[in-house]
């Protein structure tokens, strides 16, 4: 193979991984969106327009989600030997 075929090889796999990780992030937030939409709304249709209570129960929802993944995050980073995360 030639430095340029191996060169082109590269850039193709780094967008192929970009776009994955575009793809899982795009996954997770719609599964964020969804678990807080089912917390916030559990009881009732979503009203035609969001009241204070709905918005804050959703920002929370969503803060508290971020909050536990990045505690998870930290614990297995410092659980796990180096640069096995």
């Amino acid at each position: 193979m030639e430095p340029t075929d191996d060169h082109q090889l590269n850039n193709f796999m780094q967008q192929i991984q970009a776009e994955a990780q575009k793809q899982g992030l795009q996954e997770q937030m719609l599964s964020l969106n969804s678990r807080c939409f089912d917390i916030c709304f559990a009881d009732s249709r979503p009203p035609s327009k969001m009241d204070g209570k709905s918005q804050t129960c959703l920002a929370n929802c969503v803060n508290r989600i971020f909050d536990a993944k990045q505690f998870m995050f930290e614990h297995l980073q410092k659980s796990s030997p180096a640069g096995a995360i």
